[in-house]
C-alpha cells in the first residue's frame, strides 16, 4: 500500500467516524487509531486560549494550524502524517504543567509547543527534562534559556534580555531618567528588572521600580508613585486589560503626555493604538506590510493570508489587531519541527531526540515561505533563537518602524551551556 493510499484511508476513516478532516490534530483525536505501523509526527501546544493571555494564544494556535494544514497537504513531513494536539493552558502554571504532562505522557507527542505565559514555561522546563521531550516555548523571560535552561529546550523567540541589549542604545536616547511599571509575574518582573538593569550601566538612573499585581484594576495607587519632577521615560510592562487601565487611568490623572513612553510589543498586542499615540515600542516583526523588509515581503503576505490577517496588521474578520508580532512563532515552530525531522532521519524520541537536539544547536535559519518573518541563529550554548528587534512608534493610530536592529546588537553572553 502507498503512503497516499494509507493517508488517504486515515482521512475516510476520520470521516465516517464523524471526524472532519479540519479537525485533525485536536484533542478529539480517536484514542489508539494509527494510519499505519510507522506513527504520524505527533506535536503537542500547550496554547493559553483562554484566561488573561488569550489574545495571544489566539493567534500563535491559529498560525500553527495554518502550517499543519499547508504540510499535511503538501505531503507531510518526511511522507507522515503531521498531528497537532492542543491543550488549554487557561493562562495558569499548574494547568500548563498537567496538560503538558498529559499530551507526552498520554498522547506520546514527539515535541511540545508552548504557552506564551513566561511562569506556565518555567513550571513546564522540568516536565521537559524529566520525560526526554523537546519543548519550544513562547514566553520570554530570560531564565526560560537561562539559568532554567536545559538541552531539552529551545525558544525561537526573544528573551526579554535580548530585547534590551537590541534596544537600550536607542531606548537611552529618549532620555535618562526612567520609571519602569510592570505586571508582577515572571515576565513582568524580567522586563523592569532588565531594563532598570541597563539603564544604570548606562549611566542612566532608575528612579523607581514599580510592580502590580497580575489582575489589578485600579493602578492609581502605583502611577501615583512616578516622579513626574524627575521621570523622563516611563517604561511599561503590562499587557492586554491592565495596560488599558494603565493608559486610561494616566490619562486622567493628566500625567500621560507628561513623559516618553516606551514598551515592549506585548503592552499593544491586541489593542487599540490610537490610545498610545505617540509611544514607542520595541517589536521582533514590523505590525504593518509596508515596513516589512523588501526580501520578506511575498512570505510575509503568505503567511498573512493564511491566517486571516491584513496588510495593516488586522483580522480580516473582526478588524481587531491581530497580533503580527507573534503570528510567526507558531507557524515557525512547526516548520522547524519538519526541518528537524527530516535532516535527522527521525522516528522516534527514544533513538533520536539527542540527533535532533544536536542538530537544532547552533542551526540558523533562512527567510522564506517556513521562516516568513526572517531567519534567525539558534545560539549552541543556550538555545536562544537571535532576531533583527524593529522599534516602531504609533504615530497617527498605527505602529510605524523609526528604528531597526540588528540581531548581532542583541547577542547577550549565553548564561549558561545547555549542549548535550
Amino acid at each position: 500500500m502507498s503512503k497516499l493510499k494509507k493517508k488517504l484511508t486515515r482521512r475516510d476513516f476520520l470521516k465516517k467516524s464523524g471526524v472532519a478532516a479540519g479537525a485533525v490534530g485536536a484533542s478529539t483525536l480517536i484514542p489508539g487509531y494509527h494510519v499505519n505501523a510507522a506513527d504520524p509526527v505527533r506535536v503537542g501546544a500547550t496554547v493559553d486560549l483562554t484566561g488573561v493571555l488569550a489574545d495571544f494564544g489566539f493567534w500563535v494556535n491559529r498560525s500553527a494550524e495554518a502550517a499543519v494544514k499547508k504540510i499535511n497537504a503538501s505531503g507531510g513531513i518526511g511522507g507522515r502524517e503531521l498531528v497537532y494536539i492542543k491543550e488549554d493552558t487557561e493562562s495558569k502554571p499548574p494547568t500548563g504543567v498537567r496538560k503538558a504532562r498529559k499530551l507526552i505522557q498520554r498522547d506520546k507527542v514527539d515535541f511540545v509547543v508552548g504557552s506564551h505565559h513566561s511562569g506556565i514555561c518555567l513550571a513546564c522546563n522540568p516536565v521537559f527534562k524529566e520525560l526526554k521531550t523537546i519543548g519550544f516555548p513562547n514566553g520570554s523571560a530570560t531564565s526560560i534559556t537561562g539559568a532554567k535552561g536545559h538541552p531539552y529546550v529551545f525558544r525561537m523567540n526573544e528573551s526579554v534580555r535580548h530585547e534590551v541589549f537590541s534596544a537600550s542604545g536607542w531606548a537611552f536616547k529618549q532620555g535618562k531618567r526612567w520609571t519602569l511599571l510592570g505586571a508582577d509575574y515572571a515576565w513582568g518582573q524580567d522586563q523592569t528588572g532588565q531594563w532598570a538593569k541597563k539603564v544604570k550601566e548606562m549611566g542612566g538612573e532608575a528612579l523607581d521600580r514599580i510592580l502590580v499585581p497580575l489582575g489589578t484594576d485600579n493602578l492609581v495607587p502605583y502611577l501615583s508613585r512616578i516622579n513626574v519632577e524627575k521621570t523622563e521615560v516611563v517604561f511599561m510592562a503590562f499587557f492586554g486589560a491592565m495596560q488599558v487601565a494603565f493608559v486610561k487611568q494616566a490619562k486622567n490623572m493628566g500625567i500621560f503626555d507628561k513623559f516618553k513612553y516606551i514598551g515592549t510589543y506585548d503592552a499593544i498586542e491586541g489593542l487599540d493604538l490610537k490610545a498610545f499615540e505617540g509611544a514607542y515600542i520595541h517589536t521582533p516583526f514590523p505590525q504593518r506590510s509596508a515596513d516589512v523588509p523588501d526580501s520578506l515581503k511575498p512570505y510575509d503576505k503568505m503567511l498573512r493570508d493564511a491566517i486571516g490577517v491584513d496588510a495593516e496588521g488586522n483580522d480580516k474578520k473582526r478588524g481587531t489587531p491581530s497580533g503580527v508580532a507573534h503570528d510567526g512563532l507558531g507557524w515557525e515552530n512547526i516548520y522547524l519541527i519538519k526541518d528537524a525531522v527530516e535532516a535527522t532521519g527521525y522516528k522516534n524520541k527514544k533513538k533520536n531526540t539527542k540527533d535532533v537536539i544536536k542538530w537544532l544547536e547552533g542551526h540558523e535559519t533562512k527567510g522564506g515561505p517556513h521562516y516568513p518573518q526572517g531567519g534567525k541563529l539558534i545560539r549552541a550554548q543556550d538555545h536562544q533563537a537571535f532576531a533583527p528587534i524593529y522599534i516602531q512608534q504609533v504615530v497617527n493610530g498605527k505602529m510605524k518602524v523609526v528604528a531597526t536592529v540588528p540581531r548581532e546588537a542583541g547577542m547577550y553572553p549565553p548564561q549558561g551551556d545547555l549542549r548535550i
